[in-house]
């Protein structure tokens, strides 16, 4: 049995490579169940257990096991770690993964391809708001798949956002200019693709920054009770989701909008096997603006995992 660190992973799933399977497993689809999410004891009664099986019709499958705990930081751990098991066709079980890098990556590759069907072609100045460990993943993948030649990195604090700006500098181009800008709303008024990896609960992009022709990304919440965006975004956009399953019963930045009226059902165009397998258009014009929610799902645990191990 195959056990690969995080290292091993990284050097088995390249950007491009991992954007290309994650097309074709959106495109062929798997069978996917409900998550199940248990209550873990201790800590302020906010510990979670999650656990992700996917399988592909072949009958290999995948398990993501999450423990979510909120008060890790305060002991330097991460908050969310992982691991994932697969199994063969044949029902035997072949690798241990560190799931929370592969989760990080194929997160990160998941929108990179949303990114092709729905942000302008020619975006150059992507703006990434959060500091945690998914934020340098996130930008090098979005310059993966478009001509971006700046990067903003923004973050309460500074000097968390400065070593997040550094992390982002070794994974890009050295072209790539990466910044720390002074002020969010000026970065994001000027920004083509903006994404948003926090953990928020109140939100932190508002939609009257937003310029005609942006692209909108957010990543970090995957609980109802959380925003990154406002109801002015969500107003402003057109409304892609990763998929319908995942996003209509967790996304905050959806459900909460939903609830209040702000918008309904209908506004929630399409997923990601929609946009790939062309039933739904895309980016129509250029000045539109496109929000993308997504909250995972185990297709992408079970794509990524396959093309590491083999």
């Amino acid at each position: 049995m195959l056990v690969l660190t995080s290292e091993e992973i990284r050097a088995r799933a390249p950007t491009t490579h991992l954007i290309k399977c994650l097309e074709r497993a959106f495109r062929n689809g798997c069978v996917v169940p409900a998550r199940q999410i248990l209550k873990v004891p201790g800590g302020a009664g906010e510990r979670l257990f999650v656990s992700m099986p996917a399988f592909d019709f072949d009958g290999g499958t995948a398990v993501k096991l999450v423990t979510i705990f909120p008060e890790n930081g305060v002991r330097g751990l991460p908050t969310i770690q992982a691991m994932i098991v697969v199994f063969s066709e044949t029902g035997t079980p072949v690798a241990v993964l560190d799931g929370t890098t592969v989760t990080q990556l194929r997160t990160a590759a998941a929108s990179a391809l949303a990114s092709r069907y729905l942000s302008r072609a020619d975006s150059s100045h992507l703006v990434v708001i959060g500091t945690g460990a998914l934020a340098p993943a996130m930008a090098a993948a979005h310059c993966d798949v478009r001509p971006i030649i700046r990067v903003s990195i923004w973050g309460r604090r500074s000097e968390r956002a400065a070593r997040t700006a550094a992390a982002v500098r070794l994974l890009v181009n050295n072209k790539i200019e990466v910044v720390v800008p002074s002020s969010i709303e000026e970065a994001v008024a000027n920004a083509d693709i903006i994404s948003c990896a926090t953990s928020s609960c109140s939100p932190v992009l508002a939609g009257k920054w937003l310029r005609p022709g942006a692209f909108v990304d957010l990543v970090g919440s995957f609980s109802p009770s959380k925003r990154e965006a406002d109801d002015d975004v969500v107003l402003r956009s057109r409304i892609f989701v990763d998929t319908f399953a995942g996003a209509l019963d967790e996304a905050g930045d959806i459900l909460d909008p939903l609830a209040r009226g702000i918008i309904h059902r209908d506004r929630v165009e399409g997923e990601l096997a929609d946009l790939v397998c062309e039933r739904v258009a895309g980016r129509v014009t250029t000045d539109e603006i496109i929000m993308f929610k997504s909250v995972g799902t185990a297709i992408e645990d079970l794509a990524a995992s396959r093309l590491v191990v083999a």
